[in-house]
């Protein structure tokens, strides 16, 4: 008996030994009298060995170490739970001062980044320990964690979207000339400003993480704050639409920019602009009048090259409206420089060529050269038709061998940079110009109506219109007087020649031209060549992967609006789910076009302009 006794007692000390393990509770030894029936007293001062004995574990082993073995599990998630708690205890924000200026403007979140590394590790932690068998004590405890970490996560997301969106339009409505433009706008914000500063005043007092997220309709008051904000930035596209709408130039530079100008009051603050808004143009002239108004008198292309203004245009009032003034201004003062440019070369019979071009601008010249050039290229053809002169067209080739070589001597004079420029640009058309009548006179061309000579690109003065017009074939474009400076020309060669001949035509059509090619093969250039020498804007973008359908609508708009001419560059790089819908806004627009509409609909409202508009997709 003694001996059976000794046995019972030696296989029960290991056991006794393993409950001594810290994973076991309160609950645990409650759950082992209940499982065994043997109830015994745990109060340290009255728990002896013999009630040890009592127990009788030896009988019940297995329901011991099952409790023991879900007591270390369950020991493992309590110790998880607490490493979660002890993190979020000391966890805070970090917030650094903010200044506009020298103005002490408060606090604005600093990086949130450690933050959000640890949110991520725990809630996966929380999940983990959430899906184990043993998660029942701590179940509340868990969920409760859980939905925590997730309010917080929420906070902290909608809180950075607050704070981008709020030093955004504060750069705008604080201290802005802005505030006084949109008025109610301002007032809005100035009390979502407040609310803001004073959640980060609050921050700064008490950064820790877990009480200031926990504040009662913290997350929809941050919320709140983010809508009241989209409402303001709502409000302010609206009010630079309305602005782009009346000058559709400036749907080319960005809204930043545009902020830049129209708050300002200064006249002279688009002068950093300029060149993103005309081809080649660093700067418009600013003069006053004589009450002291401020004006423009003049355009200076990016080489120096100044056009004077025939009217100077005052500078005075909505930004917007007088730079309408200034480009049709530039417009007419550019017409009349070209027809007065026209009429003095065909009357001052004394002044010879390159003396007559130096009293222009450059592309001026060259305009009423190539004007000149038709008309005496038609006039040997007459002599050659009408009059049995089969000489005129070989004395018209001498004559324009000799005009070359005049240049020739005129470039080897002591000239300025910009003369020398003009007059470069001015041999490479007129070079081409030889080469036309060499081939006229070797291929004995001797009638106008021959399609060698349809084909080229000719400039007349319509006296019908009394405007400058460029024709080739069958298609009649008026000439633009787009001021671009001495921003030069391309050679021309055969190529250049059917691009151009396949453009105009497909312009006839209302079509766009798409050159394909390698890759430094000329294609853009070519196609901004064209609109030079049809003096029309032409705008590149160059395209990729990010572009979506709006960005490419907001350039639509701003070329539909002022008839210029969009160069697409790297076209097939974007996205093709975004090309289906690009390629339903030009058939828009070229339906548009062809019913000769005013306003057409593709998401924002358009206006055409008189001229066409031709996409390049390269």
């Amino acid at each position: 008996m003694l001996e059976l006794s000794m046995k019972q007692f030696k296989n029960t000390v290991p056991l006794m030994v393993s409950l001594k393990n810290e994973a076991l509770r309160e609950r645990h030894w409650n759950q082992l009298m209940e499982k065994t029936g043997q109830y015994f007293d745990m109060a340290p001062a009255r728990f002896t060995l013999e009630n040890m004995f009592a127990m009788k574990l030896h009988e019940y082993q297995d329901i011991a170490e099952q409790i023991l073995n879900n007591a270390i599990k369950e020991l493992a998630i309590e110790r998880g739970v607490k490493a979660v708690e002890d993190t979020w205890a000391n966890m805070t924000f970090k917030v650094h001062r903010h200044y506009k200026g020298t103005e002490d403007r408060g606090y604005t979140l600093g990086s949130v980044e450690e933050i959000v590394v640890t949110l991520e590790d725990n809630a996966m932690n929380l999940q983990s320990m959430g899906a184990s068998q043993f998660i029942g004590p701590f179940l509340e405890t868990v969920n409760k964690w859980e939905r925590l970490l997730s309010l917080i996560g929420e906070i902290i997301d909608e809180w950075q979207v607050v704070q981008r969106k709020w030093l955004y339009l504060e750069g705008i409505f604080i201290g802005g000339d802005i505030r006084a433009q949109l008025p109610d706008e301002a007032k809005k914000f100035d009390d979502i400003d407040k609310a803001y500063r004073r959640i980060m005043v609050d921050c700064a007092k008490n950064p820790l993480v877990v009480p200031l997220c926990s504040v009662p309709g913290r997350l929809p008051e941050i919320q709140g704050l983010g809508l009241g904000l989209e409402n303001c930035q709502k409000s302010l596209n609206e009010y630079l639409e309305s602005k782009r709408r009346i000058f559709p130039r400036f749907y080319f530079i960005s809204t930043d920019e545009l902020l830049s100008i129209l708050g300002s009051s200064d006249p002279s603050a688009v002068q950093n602009h300029i060149i993103k808004m005309y081809d080649n143009i660093k700067s418009l002239r600013f003069s006053k009048d004589n009450s002291d108004q401020p004006i423009v008198t003049a355009m200076i292309s990016s080489e120096g090259e100044v056009m004077e203004f025939r009217h100077s245009v005052r500078a005075k009032g909505r930004v917007e409206n007088w730079m309408c003034d200034v480009l049709d201004e530039m417009r007419r003062s550019n017409r009349f420089i070209t027809k007065r440019a026209i009429y003095d070369f065909g009357t001052d019979l004394e002044i010879t060529r390159p003396d007559w071009m130096m009293n222009y601008q450059g592309m001026v010249g060259l305009a009423a050269s190539l004007v000149w050039w038709t008309a005496e290229v038609e006039e040997a053809f007459d002599q050659a038709t009408n009059h049995h002169n089969l000489r005129a067209m070989k004395d018209f080739l001498e004559k324009q061998n000799h005009q070359i070589e005049e240049l020739v001597i005129k470039v080897r004079s002591n000239l300025t940079r910009n003369d020398r420029l003009k007059f470069k640009t001015i041999t490479t058309i007129d070079v081409h110009a030889r080469d036309i009548i060499e081939a006229f006179v070797r291929d004995n061309i001797l009638d106008a109506s021959e399609f060698s000579w349809e084909s080229q690109l000719r400039f007349y003065w319509l006296k019908l219109y009394d405007n400058l017009y460029v024709i080739q074939c069958s298609g009649q474009f008026e000439y633009g007087y787009e001021y671009m400076g001495l921003n030069g020309r391309l050679v021309i060669t055969p190529l250049t020649d059917r691009i151009y001949l396949t453009i105009t035509q497909a312009l006839l059509m209302n079509l766009g031209g798409a050159p394909a090619g390698p890759a430094g093969t000329g294609k853009t250039e070519t196609t901004k060549d064209l609109a030079k020498a049809m003096a029309l804007l032409c705008v590149v973008t160059n395209c990729g992967e990010g572009m979506d359908f709006r960005a490419v609508g907001t350039i639509l708009s701003g070329l539909a609006q002022c008839g210029a001419w969009g160069c697409f560059d790297e076209f097939n790089r974007i996205d093709i789910s975004v090309l289906s819908v690009i390629s339903t806004q030009l058939q828009t627009i070229r339906n548009g076009l062809i019913r000769k509409l005013d306003r057409i609909i593709v998401s924002w409202k358009y206006f055409l302009d008189l001229f066409l508009i031709v996409f390049m997709l390269n």
